[in-house]
């Protein structure tokens, strides 16, 4: 065998393994279980989720976490889920609990939008409500969904 043709069968099979190996890691199923907060899309498309408020450690020190575009905000032994997308620029809400309200930032109180419990614009440049979702709570279970 010349050197040429040595190289070139070289080169084909390092070629040929390289591309097996890519297709084959491409092709590998995920059989891991569903990660349970993932929104499970209802028949009509809806938000459909659950999680657990025991295990949340945004919602046990903080009072409220975001999820899935969803701010989920614990108020006494009821919860409370909006869009987590203010409607002025986009910007994320937060929850503050001495005032039950959803301000577009605690950290920048220049922009000035803040939300009430069910989502309507209390103040600010923003024009819209946030989306208001249901909440169903069995055991440590918070179901967030739309109705």
């Amino acid at each position: 065998m010349e050197r040429k043709d040595f190289l070139t069968a070289l080169g084909l099979s390092a070629g040929s393994l390289v591309i097996s190996s890519c297709l084959g890691a491409c092709g590998k199923s995920d059989t891991g279980s569903p990660d349970p907060v993932t929104p499970t899309p209802t028949p009509g498309g809806k938000l459909d989720f659950t999680l657990d408020v025991s295990s949340n450690a945004d919602i046990n020190s903080k009072g409220w976490t975001i999820m899935n575009s969803v701010i989920i905000a614990k108020n006494g032994s009821s919860y409370i889920a909006l869009s987590s997308v203010c409607t002025h620029q986009g910007n994320p809400v937060t929850y503050n609990s001495g005032s039950n309200n959803f301000p577009c930032s605690l950290t920048d109180a220049a922009h000035g939008s803040v939300f009430d419990s069910n989502g309507a614009r209390v103040q600010g440049p923003a024009t819209s409500a946030l989306k208001k979702y249901s909440t169903t709570l069995t055991g440590s279970s918070l179901r967030v969904f739309e109705a």
